[in-house]
């Protein structure tokens, strides 16, 4: 199994939810395929509620297409697809997990002072994929930050 990264836009993660589509800009299926499973970070920009935190993760059930339907928040308001490139997901732990609660416990962040470049672009972490040991620490603090 391996676990991927990537920073969303805090109105875009209810729309993952309920329609199960995860979009970026461009094309990440050299680096995430079906049955990866994806760890979703609402970056601080624009952010009321989720800034800084993780909000789940979920499992890649899907190819990779493309879509230029609006779907997102920001896709509706523009009235074209900015996050063409898609995949389905199944969404198997939500929760607001602080990402700066993780410094020290996870070696994803190697610098804290930096901690900002690990969580930037998609696939975040310098593209690479998440350790499972800090995947599952994540886990964990998503299970204990639940919400409904």
């Amino acid at each position: 199994m391996t676990f991927w990264l990537v920073p969303i836009q805090e109105d875009m993660w209810d729309d993952i939810q309920t329609k199960g589509i995860y979009g970026y800009k461009s094309n990440l299926s050299k680096y995430i395929k079906k049955n990866d499973d994806i760890i979703f970070y609402v970056s601080k920009y624009y952010a009321s509620r989720y800034g800084g935190k993780i909000v789940g993760i979920g499992k890649v059930v899907s190819d990779w297409y493309y879509d230029e339907t609006p779907l997102y928040p920001e896709e509706k308001v523009r009235n074209r697809a900015v996050f063409p490139h898609r995949v389905k997901v199944e969404i198997w732990v939500t929760g607001a997990c602080d990402v700066k609660s993780l410094i020290g416990k996870i070696s994803l962040v190697e610098d804290a002072v930096q901690l900002p470049k690990y969580l930037r672009n998609a696939p975040a972490n310098l593209g690479r994929p998440i350790l499972d040991s800090d995947a599952k620490v994540m886990e964990e603090c998503l299970r204990q930050t639940a919400y409904d």
